[in-house]
């Protein structure tokens, strides 16, 4: 007795690919309007979003869609799950905290290059500009933010710092002359060091971004700990980041080290709005000329080379220092001093270089629509292929052995040298793709069925890889392929 044809992905695409969206004359498919296949015992479910200038046409679309698919052979039920896509905004994105048009990280590569001052006064100078600012002090481990911002926060009676209040279960952040600021500084005591592992700071980190009562912001500043890890990892598949602001110094190692922070954020996808550098030379408080102490031109070489702006240059003033020893932005307390002048040039070059974002992200992104294995092939059957399904109309297709030995983490790549820690050799012939997850809006997680499961492949990376690709019109898919 045959065996009955196993259902995928691929079939189901390619029978939404007849409905039509009245308005555009386009099909549903191209329109990127498709998400979320699922089968399961000959039930088919995905996510259909109609376009905000076609809601008339939402019961036609589910008539049409239910239709399209009922008359692949073997379904038996289809469940179309029908959702209103938003209007476009005219901000960059979607938005990652509700209520907040636009998220803004501050990292380098490592610490004690004045990002948490940069992050202040980045805000701060912001605020100043008009905007409705929030600041977000993610260093869970060595939290900065109320030190540099403690002087008109609420205290208690022996002088310490007021916890921040709670309302409907979420956090009431500390309103420092209507920005509103969040720290762990500010939960803890002042001495108590944080010693908690991943898991507990990324959680944190989701409590920040969510559990806070941000209200209606036009930025977001996340304050980052030191280095490329969990938190910033977190932020970056979980939020939809407008983009990342990188710090250093004028030396070459804090340049080389901000460089891995730069790749980390282009390798996740985060747009780079520029680079900043600290302590650029030494300002003199009598006469103000500049006196460069540790080194020049390292930002402006970084800033070339990796074609990101240059945001601007912060020389190191005596008022700086005493502003964040003594819990007040320079930007506020000294608004005519070298520093506070040039972080307010930089929070002007942040502002344009939003705007030249223009809408962001837009129907011409380019995603996977669906990710399967297909059958095994060969004399002995041990040759696996799998199948991407592109929103541009496109099939990729893969060697699975080839993708598997092309897989990005750390534990396949030296991730200083960029050489390959593994062959072709290493990797079993008869290897296959098990499962595909989505992480956040830039990659995939293959897992595979040797059980290495810790690459993220960008979608970036899987364009640019050797592939077979073809335009997503199979007449007459294979009887059976593995359904991912």
């Amino acid at each position: 007795m045959a065996s009955a044809a196993i259902l995928t992905s691929g079939q189901v695409l390619d029978s939404l690919r007849k409905v039509t969206d009245p308005t555009s004359g386009k099909d549903i498919v191209s329109l990127g309007l498709i998400a979320n296949i699922k089968i399961q015992s000959g039930k088919v479910s995905f996510d259909l979003h109609v376009p905000h200038n076609s809601e008339n046409h939402q019961e036609l679309f589910r008539k049409e869609a239910i239709s399209a698919v009922k008359h692949i052979a073997g379904v038996a039920a289809v469940m179309p799950n029908i959702l209103k896509k938003p209007k476009p905004r005219i901000v960059h994105g979607a938005q990652a905290v509700p209520g907040v048009s636009h998220v803004i990280v501050v990292g380098s590569g490592k610490g004690g290059v004045g990002k948490s001052t940069s992050s202040v006064n980045i805000a701060m100078a912001l605020q100043k500009l008009g905007y409705k600012i929030g600041l977000m002090d993610a260093d869970i481990y060595g939290p900065s933010v109320p030190t540099m911002m403690g002087k008109n926060f609420p205290r208690n009676e022996d002088g310490s710092m007021k916890a921040p209040a709670t309302e409907d279960g979420q956090l009431i952040p500390f309103d420092m002359q209507g920005m509103k600021v969040i720290s762990l500084g500010l939960l803890i005591a002042k001495d108590q060091p944080t010693v908690w592992r991943a898991p507990m700071a990324t959680k944190m980190i989701q409590q920040f971004l969510t559990g806070v009562k941000w209200g209606t912001l036009d930025f977001l500043i996340i304050d980052l700990p030191p280095g490329t890890g969990d938190i910033q990892l977190t932020l970056s598949q979980q939020s939809n980041l407008t983009g990342a602001i990188v710090v250093t110094t004028p030396q070459q190692v804090a340049i080389d080290i901000a460089k891995k922070g730069l790749l980390m954020f282009q390798h996740v996808g985060v747009p780079i709005l520029g680079v900043i550098e600290t302590m650029s030379g030494f300002a003199c408080g009598d006469c103000g000329a500049i006196t460069s102490i540790f080194g020049e031109g390292g930002a402006k070489k970084l800033s070339t080379e990796s074609a990101v702006p240059l945001l601007g240059q912060i020389p190191v003033d005596i008022a700086l220092v005493r502003a964040c020893d003594e819990g007040e932005p320079i930007v506020l307390r000294d608004p005519k001093s070298p520093s506070a002048q040039a972080y307010m040039q930089v929070a002007t070059k942040i502002i344009a270089s939003v705007e030249s974002m223009g809408t962001g992200i837009g129907d011409e992104e380019i995603v996977p629509l669906a990710v399967e294995g297909l059958p095994p092939t060969g004399v002995d059957g041990s040759q696996h292929k799998l199948a991407i399904y592109w929103s541009d109309g496109q099939k990729y297709t893969y060697d699975a052995r080839e993708l598997r030995f092309r897989c990005p983490c750390a534990v396949c790549v030296d991730e200083f040298s960029g050489e390959r820690r593994i062959t072709i050799d290493n990797v079993d012939q008869s290897v296959h793709l098990e499962k595909a997850l989505p992480v956040g809006r830039y990659g995939v997680n293959l897992v595979w069925s040797d059980k290495h499961s810790t690459g993220i492949y960008t979608y970036k990376y899987l364009r640019e890889l050797d592939a077979v690709k073809t335009f997503e019109r199979p007449a007459a898919p294979p009887q059976a392929r593995a359904e991912i």
